[in-house]
């Protein structure tokens, strides 16, 4: 796995430099996590495009987006990833502007939401700091965190996640018996 994946993707706040494409891809497949903890493979990925209306997409597509070595995706492609795996698709564009996945979903989830945000157009600073503030005393209210991070955690019961899939090692006289066999055509 590169270190583009490995990095932490939980919060882009503090972040100067923005998501490349492989990193958001590993932040999605990390919330698309099976009850085992195992992320969707890139052939899982590709399979979930093949929905009508959108795309299908390759596995080699995929697993080339994921791994950063093709990192210019068509809208067709970015509409298809971003609808195989339940996201925005402006998360999937490049820029600091879209790294913003929980602002994204909820502005593509919540029409309210979208009609706050067009009610604050041509607002003064203070009154849209003020409305931050009045957002954050409902929150205190409701018992939410005041903090909510640009990329959600992984979902519960998944505390010890994995990045794969586990290769079963195969003794010397299975690996002998599995070459014979291929030798053989069997």
């Amino acid at each position: 796995m590169t270190t583009a994946k490995r990095m932490d993707v939980t919060d882009t706040r503090e972040r100067r430099d923005p998501l490349s494409l492989s990193a958001k891809l590993a932040a999605l497949l990390r919330l698309n996590r099976d009850q085992d903890g195992f992320i969707p493979s890139a052939r899982e990925v590709a399979e979930a495009t093949a929905s009508p209306g959108r795309r299908k997409l390759s596995h080699g597509q995929v697993n080339g987006l994921m791994n950063g070595t093709s990192s210019n995706p068509t809208m067709s492609t970015v509409a298809a990833l971003s609808g195989a795996l339940d996201a925005p698709a402006a998360f999937l564009l490049p820029g600091p502007e879209w790294d913003d996945l929980t602002a994204l979903t909820v502005y593509q989830e919540r029409p309210e939401a979208r009609e706050v945000l067009r009610l604050m157009q041509d607002l003064p600073e203070p009154d849209i700091l003020d409305t931050i503030t009045q957002l954050r005393e409902l929150r205190r209210r409701a018992g939410l965190p005041q903090d909510v991070p640009a990329i959600p955690p992984p979902p519960p019961g998944v505390d010890q996640p994995r990045d794969g899939r586990p290769r079963r090692h195969l003794s010397l006289d299975e690996a002998a018996e599995r070459a014979a066999d291929d030798l053989e055509g069997r």
